[in-house]
C-alpha cells in the first residue's frame, strides 16, 4: 500500500519552488508523483502530487510543509 499528498499553491508555475518542494519530501523518503497546472479553463492553481511507501514519513513530510506555510491535503491512501 502507498500514501500520497497533494501540495497546492497559486500561479504561475515555479520550477524553483518545485524543486525545493520535492527536496524536502525526498528527506522524508517520499517522491514525486504528477503534476496539474493552472488549466486555461479550471483552477488557476498548481498541484504537486507526492507519493510515499510509508504512513508515518508521509505524516511527517505533510507537517513540515505546513510548518513552513504551504497548503497540503492529506496523506491519504493512494494504492495497493
Amino acid at each position: 500500500m502507498s500514501y500520497m499528498f497533494e501540495v497546492y499553491y497559486k500561479s504561475p508555475v515555479d520550477p524553483v519552488k518545485e524543486a525545493a518542494l520535492t527536496e524536502c519530501v525526498a528527506r522524508f523518503g517520499g517522491r514525486f508523483d504528477f503534476k496539474e497546472g493552472p488549466g486555461e479553463h479550471g483552477p488557476a492553481n498548481v498541484c504537486l502530487t507526492y507519493e510515499f511507501d510509508e504512513a508515518a514519513r508521509a505524516e511527517a513530510a505533510a507537517e513540515s510543509l505546513r510548518r513552513h506555510g504551504e497548503y497540503v491535503e492529506g496523506p491519504m491512501v493512494y494504492g495497493a
